[in-house]
């Protein structure tokens, strides 16, 4: 991955490459070594919010792009994770859509209006949790 990252015309991402990896203790040595362009952080598949908040820490520090991305989430999980990307000034598309893929995904306010996620007026659909 390293070659890669260094010998390729396109920028390369760490995603994947990311599960299993104790940021605290290996983080900073992988970025090193590797030397991605960006990093795509999927919370639930990472550690959590507080392990992917880590992993910016270091990709600022590296001056490394990074997105939010779902491992599938349903909308109560995208919510989540929406919330929590929230908090960074980002000008970078985040991947949070994947809740249209379900037919069976729990309604929400959650609406995606001109790439965007908003918060509207619908009240979570929770007649369906059993």
């Amino acid at each position: 991955m390293a070659r890669l990252c260094r010998d390729s015309k396109i920028d390369i991402a760490l995603d994947e490459e990311l599960i299993g990896i104790d940021v605290y203790e290996k983080g900073e040595a992988l970025v090193n070594h590797i030397q991605p362009q960006y990093l795509i952080l999927k919370p639930n598949l990472i550690g959590g919010f507080k392990v992917s908040d880590k992993w910016i820490e270091l990709c600022e520090k590296h001056r490394l792009g990074w997105w939010a991305t779902s491992a599938l989430e349903s909308n109560i999980g995208l919510n989540a994770i929406a919330q929590w990307v929230s908090q960074y000034e980002t000008t970078m598309p985040q991947g949070l859509g994947t809740g249209s893929l379900y037919s069976n995904n729990i309604e929400g306010p959650l609406q995606i209006i001109n790439r965007a996620i908003h918060y509207g007026q619908t009240k979570w659909d929770l007649s369906e949790i059993v």
